[in-house]
């Protein structure tokens, strides 16, 4: 019985820690003022790309980091 808990617990361990993050963000500087972001979804394999002014994607950044504090 001990070593049916055991294994349990670790075969719940292992699939934890195989999950993967399935979307990724680059972020490159076009030009002074412009910014293009790739955001790729290995999971669902869909790939975007959105250019953004910096100033905007500064907000968009901000906004995230708040919402993770609160978090």
């Amino acid at each position: 019985m001990k070593k049916l808990i055991l294994i349990l617990l670790l075969s719940f361990s292992f699939t934890v820690n195989a999950q993967k993050k399935c979307v990724t963000i680059k972020v490159e500087k076009i030009e002074e003022h412009k910014v293009k972001v790739i955001k790729t979804n290995t999971c669902k394999n869909v790939v975007t790309v959105r250019v953004y002014f910096k100033k905007e994607w500064d907000s968009i950044q901000k906004k995230r980091k708040q919402r993770q504090k609160r978090n």
